[in-house]
């Protein structure tokens, strides 16, 4: 074993003195190319971040603080000291509450945040585009965080006044006040979701015997209701009446109906604990929740350190230029180009065969290009609108854009790594860069997404005619010119993997099957029929850092077809988040790097694998 470690140590000591040897053999200077990489990291870092850091809104912070009690009357909503799943229920019907108020409620200029303590104190900071709206947003935040707390509390009173009410009815009982008869209004329109069903229960319980505070959370359960039933569960059913007939279209009337009685039983209701037992809220008197102080108004905005982040922008890009200049260095990365640049009528020549290799006898040769795709996109339209309805707005532009981009990995990745043992005969006779092969996989793959752009077109201008939202008008956007951008750091994500894969598959030939799956769960894995809006955040947010074509698929559609919506509304267009995609422009990079490494150890062993 000595004599093994003692014969590997000259090579072992050969290789690190050949590394450190290419790093500092140009201490003479930098080449001018090498410089030239340099000024473009960083001017195309500034150009990439500054437009961003540079547009940055004027913000102004506010904070209001919210006390409840969670050793008595509210501990269901805490937990050994920290907020549960009820908390955030409460928070949940909290925004909703605000966004009455303020439609534009999460944009970057108006958003708000909770931070719980374990004492029950919850601060309350809003962001707004000026003094006064931060300090409004911020006041109204904390009212009607306590006013959902309350309400929280009052849904029990007011499961348990239901269940009175059901049973006396059950027996014949009338009602002895006109509140009652509200209540059992509410029972019968069914208007007041809970998370339990109504029992019948046999203890007399009437809202003239309840104490203050119970009074006080009844009364704000039934507000909460009210507000919910009026802004958000009958514009739904309209939105679903819209587009149905027939029996669905008489079944949706008839609801609406039943549910308009039922608000209006609600505010019958409201209006007799108002004038009867003077329940109006005010959240500034001390109480198991309340407004406990009042929000500031910001003397200045929030600096947006723009010099700084400027800074940070440009080292950012003379590091990433330094470490492509230590990677040339070491690795020849400008030579291996010119090598494969000199081979370019090669590639062309290779990349034009596969083209005609893939349509060789077909009727409609290169039609193909434009029916695939369109073909694809039709069959999951049909299985996810007949059968699993998605309810997303223009669903088949949604689809055809994810589908092609999707295609054009699959393509690349599964020819790629067959690449090199398809053409061992090539390899054999003659000489030429090996990363030819499977970059020629992901360059057709290119083309072949580039020739299909004409049909994603003609689908979304079609869908978009006869959506009944955009009436007749076509939603096209300047965005679109972002797809080179994409493109590209798409394309290089790609080369790193073929470039891995078509060379782990020349010495483990189970790999070309084990791909095959992998691109199957990786379908899945990735937001092609879906939209990770739909799902849990924190696993959306883990596949988008493990999966970059998670991502590459959302920045498609956020250029192309824009924000996923429901049916009915309208998906608009935009950039991209800057940071996201810096992010999966590094990792692509990285991917590229680390495929390269692992294609060059290897490729002079291919004669002998193959």
């Amino acid at each position: 074993m000595a004599e093994t470690l003692g014969q590997n140590a000259p090579t072992i000591n050969q290789q690190t003195r050949g590394w450190v040897g290419a790093l500092i053999s140009q201490r003479a200077g930098l080449r001018i190319y090498q410089w030239l990489w340099i000024v473009l990291c960083t001017i195309g870092a500034l150009a990439a971040a500054a437009p961003r850091i540079l547009s940055q809104p004027v913000i102004y912070m506010s904070s209001a603080a919210v006390q409840i009690d969670i050793g008595g009357r509210y501990h269901e909503l805490y937990t050994d000291g920290k907020p549960d799943a009820d908390f955030i229920a409460v928070q949940h019907i909290t925004f909703e509450l605000l966004r009455v108020q303020y439609p534009e409620l999460g944009s970057p200029t108006l958003h708000v945040r909770f931070e719980p303590h374990s004492n029950g104190s919850i601060d309350v900071i809003a962001v707004g585009s000026s003094a006064i709206e931060a300090q409004m947003l911020a006041d109204s935040a904390a009212e009607e965080l306590a006013r959902s707390v309350r309400a929280a509390g009052g849904r029990e009173i007011l499961r348990n006044l239901l269940g009175w009410e059901l049973a006396a009815a059950l027996r014949g009982d009338a009602p002895e006040t006109p509140f009652q008869s509200f209540l059992r209004e509410i029972i019968r329109t069914g208007v007041f979701s809970l998370n339990r069903p109504i029992e019948p229960v046999s203890q007399h319980i009437t809202a003239d015997e309840l104490a203050a505070p119970e009074l006080s959370d009844l009364t704000r359960a039934l507000e909460v209701g009210e507000v919910q039933t009026r802004i958000y569960t009958l514009p739904a059913l309209g939105l679903q009446l819209a587009t149905a007939e027939g029996a669905v279209a008489e079944q949706i009337t008839r609801d609406q109906q039943r549910l308009t009685d039922g608000l209006q039983a609600i505010r019958d209701a409201l209006n007799y604990l108002y004038v009867n037992h003077d329940a109006r809220f005010d959240p500034t008197v001390p109480s198991d929740a309340f407004r406990s102080a009042p929000a500031f108004l910001p003397a200045a905005p929030e600096n947006r350190m723009i010099p700084w982040l400027l800074g940070l922008t440009v080292l950012f890009g003379l590091l990433f230029g330094l470490l492509g200049v230590i990677v040339d260095r070491s690795a020849g990365v400008m030579s291996k180009a010119r090598e494969l640049w000199f081979y370019r009528e090669l590639i062309r020549n290779l990349v034009l065969r596969d083209l005609r290799v893939r349509y060789k006898g077909s009727a409609l040769g290169y039609l193909w290009t434009q029916l695939a795709p369109l073909l694809l996109m039709l069959v999951f339209w049909f299985v996810f609108s007949v059968f699993f309805q998605s309810g997303i707005a223009m669903f088949a532009v949604f689809l055809i854009v994810g589908l092609l981009v999707w295609n054009y990995c699959a393509e690349s990745v599964s020819g790629g790594t067959r690449s090199i043992i398809d053409n061992s005969n090539l390899i054999k006779k003659v000489f030429f860069p090996r990363e030819v092969l499977p970059l020629v996989n992901v360059f057709s793959g290119l083309l072949n997404y580039i020739l299909s752009l004409p049909t994603m077109l003609l689908v979304m201008a079609v869908v978009q005619l006869l959506y009944s939202p955009l009436q007749g008008s076509l939603n096209f956007s300047w965005t679109m010119a972002y797809l080179p951008i994409l493109l590209i750091i798409q394309t290089i994500f790609l080369a790193g993997v073929t470039l891995f894969t078509s060379s782990l598959a020349v010495f483990f030939r189970d790999a070309v099957h084990l791909i095959g799956i992998i691109i199957q769960f990786w379908f899945f894995l990735t937001p092609v029929l879906y939209s990770l809006d739909a799902i849990d955040a924190t696993i959306a947010r883990i596949i988008r850092w493990v999966n970059p074509m998670a991502s590459l698929v959302d920045f498609y559609r956020e250029i192309l077809y824009g924000n996923t919506v429901a049916d009915g509304l309208i998906p608009t267009p935009g950039l991209p988040a800057l940071t996201s995609v810096l992010r999966v422009l590094i990792t692509s990079i990285i991917v590229l790097a680390l495929g390269y490494w692992f294609f060059q150890r290897n490729s002079g062993r291919f004669g002998e694998e193959i």
